[in-house]
């Protein structure tokens, strides 16, 4: 039986996803692109990621949305979310600390943090 994780990469800078994904596909996990919200909401409700990684500020369904969207998602089946973003406003750390196994990020981020940030969400559910 494979137990190898499935990542799902948000974000509409094709430079960014592709980064990520290399990076994320060397570490032992599988992955899946999104370039929106809308296109990353239909692979989570459809192909069930073990975790996402969205960018913030997305056209066509933001990572703001997408969080609140699949947040009662994670009630029967909890997956991990880091959401990433060029600034990290104080007030929107509230609605962050609302959703369930999601975390922020701040860009520029080092893909070894993102890597780490997963391993130990993985870890932490599987003990």
């Amino acid at each position: 039986m494979d137990n190898k994780k499935t990542i799902l990469i948000i974000d509409d800078d094709v430079h960014i996803r592709r980064i990520l994904e290399i990076k994320i596909k060397l570490s032992g996990y599988d992955t899946l692109t999104a370039k929106n919200g809308k296109q990353g909401l239909e692979i989570i409700k459809n192909q069930k990621p073990d975790a996402v990684i969205s960018d913030l500020n997305m056209p066509r369904l933001d990572g703001k949305e997408l969080c609140i969207m699949t947040n009662p998602l994670k009630k029967d089946r909890p997956f991990f979310t880091i959401i990433i973003t060029a600034r990290i406003d104080p007030h929107e750390q509230k609605w962050i600390d609302e959703m369930q196994d999601t975390i922020f990020m701040e860009k520029p981020f080092s893909p070894s943090k993102i890597i780490e940030a997963l391993a130990q969400y993985f870890e932490k559910t599987n003990s």
